[in-house]
């Protein structure tokens, strides 16, 4: 990144930040956020409910995925309720149904689910072949497949954000940085809390 932008070339981070880089600006939610945001939503619909919850990352290494973690597990902090955490899945449908099958075999009292990193097919899968009910599921980004499991009624909510309007503040952040636009500051795209019955079309 240091040496494109010492080349000319304005870079936008998209999605996961690179902070320390040279780059111009980051777009994408703040992914604090939007942990902060999935552990009120899992607080509030398990209630009094016994639950532990499971979290599941597809790489550790993406700072998205772990500030979106560290958020989760603060705004958790003083339930009680133990979190176990999947990872190295790599979002791939495949092994993450062998992972969180192994996890859920080690903590029966796990039901429920805030995926940070997709495959989210093979976790209710694997909650199904076990015949165990996840009471709560919190996803990220409204894909094919999470639009579907939402309609279903086997997730419970997605945490999106618009991505044209990524693209679009992304290009406006380059032609700022040519000097084509005045500047404005960029601020975190808001999170949508997209629900079966406010899906987009």
């Amino acid at each position: 990144v240091d040496r494109l932008v010492e080349g000319g070339v304005p870079v936008v981070t998209y999605t996961t930040d690179i902070p320390a880089s040279a780059r111009c600006a980051y777009v994408g939610i703040d992914n604090h956020g939007a942990g902060v945001t999935a552990a009120y939503l899992m607080r509030e619909w398990l209630g009094s409910a016994p639950s532990d919850i499971l979290i599941t990352l597809s790489r550790a290494v993406f700072r998205g995925e772990g500030e979106r973690e560290v958020g989760f597990r603060a705004a958790m902090r003083g339930t009680g309720r133990t979190i176990v955490e999947v990872s190295e899945s790599d979002g791939l449908d495949s092994t993450n149904e062998r992972l969180v099958l192994q996890a859920l075999e080690r903590h029966p009292e796990v039901g429920a689910v805030y995926s940070v990193g997709g495959g989210n097919t093979a976790t209710i899968a694997a909650f199904e072949r076990l015949g165990r009910v996840c009471r709560v599921f919190v996803a990220h980004d409204l894909d094919v497949d999470n639009k579907q499991l939402l309609r279903d009624g086997r997730i419970s909510v997605v945490l999106h954000n618009d991505l044209r309007a990524d693209a679009r503040l992304a290009m406006r952040l380059i032609l700022q940085q040519q000097g084509a636009l005045p500047v404005e500051p960029a601020r975190p795209v808001p999170i949508q809390v997209i629900t079966p019955y406010n899906l987009p079309p």
